[in-house]
C-alpha cells in the first residue's frame, strides 16, 4: 500500500534531545516512509531553540557539590535523596514551552497522522501530544526503544489520544502500519503494535536483513543548530557479548540479539552522507563496536578510503576471551583510520563485582587497554557504576587505585549509581533470591520509567564513606581536565 499524495504530511514528532546529532532510528523511519511515497514534515525540539542536555563537560565545583550531594549515603542526607532525585527527575523531563507551542500550531495544520519517537522520561510531553491530537481528530501513533517490554507499554496505553504504540523493529513494516491508521483500520495485525485492551499484534522478531536498511534520512534535522556536524551511524544492533546483569540495552527493541552489517554495507553508507551532510565526522552508536571483528577492522582498514581526513569515536567492549580487536598495534591503526574517541564500560576496578556483573572481561585486560589507548593518541572515556549490590570498602579501594593508576590515560568518566532496569539478567536474579541484596530496601519497579525504585541504603561504614568520598574527588579530577582540539569536537556525544 502507498499513500495517497494529495493528503497532508504526516506530522513525525522526534522528542529526543539527548544528543547533539540526528536521531539514526528517526532516519531510517522516514526514509522508509518517503520510500513508499510519505510525505513527512519532521517537528525536533533543538529546531525550535530547546537546547540539548549538555553531559561529559569539563566539570567546576558545582559538578562536584551536586554530585557529592547525589552520592551520598549520610544517614541525615539520605531521607532526602528520594524526594531530591523525584524532583531532578521532573525538572528533566517537563515539557519545553516551546515545544507545547510547536506542536500546537503544527497540529492546527492539519497532519494526516502523528508519529511520535520519545524517550521514557518524555512521558508528560506525549500526554500533552495525545490531547492535543484527540482534540482535533488526528491519530497518533506512539514509538520508542523500550515499548517492547510489555509491563512499560502497558503503562503508556493509557494516554488519552495516543491510538497504538509500536515496539520493535519496523523499518520495513512502518508504511503499511500508517497506511492502517490513517485508515482506521485494525492495527493489531501488524507485528509488534499494541492497543490499550490487551490487543496487540504478534511481537516482532529482531530485525535480521541489516544489509537491505536504505541509507537514513537526515535531510531535516537542523543541521546549523548542532555545535558541530557530526554524522550517526551503526554496524550492527545488539551485543555480541550480551551477558551483563545490569545492562538494558541488549532488551531494548533494536538490542535483542546480536546482528552486523557488512563491511561493504557500512563503507558505502559513510561515503554518501559525508557527501549529502557535508561533513567528515561519525559516531557509531553500536553498543560494542567491536562485536564484529570483521567489521572492526574493515573500519579501520578502510575508513580513510571513503571518507578522506575523516574521524570517528564509538563505544567498545574490553573482553577477555580471544582477539577483542584493541591490541596496542590495532588501536594504533585504528587512530591513524580517524578513530578521535573511544569510550568502554570500566563500572568497577574490583574484579570480584566485575564477574558478579557477568562483564566478560578482566582488570589487566582494562588496564592495558587503557595505557595502550593513551598511547595511540586516542581520548578515552568510561562509564562507571557506585553502589552495586554487594559493593565493599575494599572493592572501593581497588577502584580508587586503579583511577589514580590511569588518571593520565583517563579524559572523562561517567559515574552513576546502580539503577535496576526490567527484564534484565538482574531482574531474573532479584525475583530468584531478594534476600541477597540487602542494600535495596523496599524494591519496587516503576513501569513508567522502566526502572526499578528503591531506599539507598549502602554500606555506612566510615571507611566506606571515606573511600566513596575519594572516588568522587578523582571523577572531579579526571572530568576537570581539558580535551584535546579533536577529542573536545566529540564531547559529550557517548
Amino acid at each position: 500500500m502507498t499513500s495517497n499524495p494529495l493528503q497532508n504530511p504526516l506530522l513525525f514528532i522526534d522528542l529526543n534531545n539527548f544528543a547533539a546529532y540526528p536521531t539514526l532510528a528517526v532516519g531510517y523511519l522516514i526514509r522508509s516512509l518517503r520510500l513508499a511515497n510519505h510525505s513527512v514534515e519532521l517537528l525536533s525540539p533543538l529546531a525550535l531553540g530547546v537546547p540539548a542536555f549538555a553531559r561529559d563537560h569539563e566539570e567546576n565545583w558545582k559538578d562536584q557539590l551536586l554530585r557529592r550531594l547525589y552520592f551520598s549515603s549520610h544517614p541525615v542526607l539520605n531521607k532526602f535523596h528520594d524526594s531530591l532525585r523525584n524532583v531532578h527527575s521532573k525538572w528533566l523531563s517537563r515539557p519545553h514551552p516551546l515545544m507545547i507551542k510547536e506542536v500546537h500550531q503544527a497540529i492546527a495544520k492539519r497532519p494526516a497522522a502523528i508519529l511520535i519517537s520519545a524517550y521514557l522520561s518524555q512521558y508528560e510531553m506525549c500526554v500533552e501530544i495525545g490531547k492535543a491530537a484527540k482534540a482535533a481528530g488526528i491519530p497518533v501513533l506512539l514509538g520508542g526503544p523500550f515499548f517492547n517490554l510489555a509491563k512499560v507499554t502497558d503503562e503508556w496505553l493509557n494516554i488519552d489520544g495516543i491510538n497504538a504504540i509500536v515496539g520493535g523493529e519496523v523499518d520495513f513494516t512502518l508504511p503499511d502500519i500508517v497506511d492502517t491508521l490513517q485508515e482506521g483500520g485494525d492495527l493489531s495485525r501488524h507485528k509488534g503494535v499494541f492497543l490499550a485492551g490487551g490487543k496487540a499484534g504478534d511481537m516482532i522478531p529482531p530485525l535480521k536483513e541489516l544489509d537491505q536498511l536504505p541509507t537514513p534520512d537526515f535531510t531535516d534535522f537542523p543541521w546549523d543548530k548542532y555545535p558541530h556536524p557530526i554524522i550517526p551511524t551503526m554496524t550492527g544492533r545488539g551485543c555480541s557479548w550480551g551477558a551483563c546483569t545490569f545492562c538494558g540495552d541488549v532488551v531494548s527493541a533494536n538490542g535483542r540479539t546480536f546482528r552486523s552489517r557488512g563491511v561493504k554495507s557500512v563503507l558505502k553508507e559513510l561515503a554518501e552522507q559525508s557527501k549529502t551532510h557535508k561533513s567528515k565526522d561519525f559516531i557509531f552508536l553500536d553498543i560494542k563496536l567491536n562485536s564484529d571483528l570483521a567489521v572492526w577492522n574493515g573500519l579501520i582498514d578502510h575508513f580513510q578510503e571513503v571518507v578522506p581526513g575523516g574521524r570517528w569515536i564509538g563505544t567498545v567492549h574490553v573482553n577477555h576471551k580471544g582477539d577483542n580487536g584493541l591490541s596496542a598495534a590495532r588501536l594504533k591503526d585504528a587512530k591513524k583510520a580517524g578513530l578521535t574517541r573511544i569510550s568502554f564500560g570500566l563500572e568497577s576496578a574490583s574484579q570480584t563485582l566485575l564477574d558478579e556483573m557477568k562483564k566478560g572481561t578482566t582488570i589487566e585486560d582494562c588496564s592495558e587497554f587503557l595505557f595502550a589507548a593513551h598511547e595511540a593518541g586516542i581520548s578515552v572515556r568510561t562509564s562507571m557504576m557506585q553502589g552495586f549490590p554487594g559493593e565493599t570498602v575494599d572493592d572501593l579501594r581497588q577502584t580508587n587505585a586503579f583511577l589514580r593508576k590511569h588518571f593520565d590515560a583517563l579524559d572523562r568518566v561517567r559515574l552513576s549509581l546502580f539503577k535496576p532496569l526490567p527484564n534484565t539478567p538482574f531482574d531474573r536474579l532479584y525475583q530468584r533470591q531478594p534476600e541477597k541484596y540487602t542494600s535495596l530496601k523496599q524494591f519496587k519497579w516503576d513501569y513508567r520509567l522502566a526502572r526499578g525504585l528503591y531506599r539507598y541504603h549502602p554500606n555506612r561504614a566510615k571507611d566506606y564513606r571515606k573511600e566513596k568520598r575519594e572516588l568522587l574527588k578523582l571523577v572531579y579530577a579526571i572530568n576537570r581536565k581539558p580535551l584535546t582540539d579533536d577529542a573536545q569536537q566529540f564531547n559529550g556525544m557517548m
